[in-house]
């Protein structure tokens, strides 16, 4: 019985242990429990749409000189846009790589960033830009 008793305490104390390191080592990896998170604060940046319905590579090649391109895709179709300010830039470049972002917003503002009439005009965008990728819009801006 003493026997049976003492396994059980190591496995348990080896369990303890494995578990502890685990959660360390999670909390050191992008994404994970005490890394970056799901979602962060809210993005704000601001820059021109070049053309809706467009590729990325149709604009850079057209445009090889233009830099910070970023295609935005939506269920309506899809904008290349010109993103001159970021307010946190160093999480952009890291969370925008590639630079193509799904966008999750109603179509009413989509169709905004798509309208003819709003290219080539300053836009500020807020939202939230998530890990996965995905940019949630709540406003749009056009500074005219």
């Amino acid at each position: 019985m003493t026997t049976l008793s003492k396994r059980i305490s190591i496995n348990l104390a080896a369990a303890l242990l494995v578990a502890g390191l685990t959660t360390s080592v999670h909390g050191q990896v992008p994404g994970a429990a005490g890394g970056f998170s799901e979602s962060r604060g809210i993005t704000q940046f601001a820059g021109k749409v070049i053309c809706a319905g467009c590729s990325l590579e149709e604009v850079q090649q057209a445009h090889p000189h233009q830099h910070d391109l970023y295609l935005l895709r939506h269920r309506q179709g899809q904008v290349v846009m010109e993103v001159d300010t970021v307010n946190e830039r160093s999480l952009w470049s890291y969370l925008t790589w590639p630079p193509r972002l799904w966008v999750r917003a109603s179509d009413k503002l989509f169709a905004l960033l798509t309208a003819e009439q709003n290219l080539f005009k300053e836009v500020e965008i807020t939202g939230l830009l998530r890990n996965t990728g995905i940019l949630d819009v709540f406003d749009v801006t056009f500074h005219r």
